[in-house]
Order: C-alpha cells, then structure tokens, then sequence
C-alpha cells in the first residue's frame, strides 16, 4: 500500500512540476495559459511538492498568495491523513 502511496504523490508531483513549467512557457509565449484551478487541484490530489518545486524553479506563480495557501493545505492534510493512518495501524 505505502508504495503505491509514494508512486501516487511521486508521478502527481511531476505532473504539477511540469503543468508549471509550460504554464511559465505558455506566459512567456503570449500563448493561451492553463486554467488555475488545474495547479489547485493536482496540489490538493498530492502534488503539493512538484508545486513548491515548480514555483521556485520556474519562478513562476510567487506573487500569487492563494498558491502559497493551497500548498499548504495541501501538506497539511495529506501530512495529517498519513498520521491518521500510520497511528491506526499501530506504525508508531
């Protein structure tokens, strides 16, 4: 279970890793750009480190306080869910 878990939250935080890379592309481009709520939603499936990542590597979406929040909702309450799962099946 615990490696599928990390495969999950490994290949949803490369996608939200690269979804920032080539919204920063498609700015610079003056092309049409991507959606927010798709950033806001693969953060909160478990893409909360590719966000991070991205945001600093790309520097792209700093200024932008709600992506800051949604990140750390994010952390939070998937760090609270595996706390709430690893103290249920006694792992402490």
């Amino acid at each position: 279970m615990w490696r599928l878990l990390w495969k999950i939250y490994l290949w949803v935080g490369i996608l939200t890793f690269l979804l920032y890379g080539l919204d920063k592309f498609l700015a610079k481009a003056g092309w049409k750009r991507i959606p927010e709520r798709w950033f806001h939603t693969l953060t909160l499936l478990g893409g909360f480190g590719g966000a991070l990542i991205g945001m600093h590597m790309f520097n792209h979406k700093k200024r932008k306080h709600s992506f800051r929040w949604v990140i750390l909702a994010a952390f939070l309450l998937h760090g609270a869910a595996v706390v709430i799962v690893m103290a249920r099946l006694a792992w402490f």
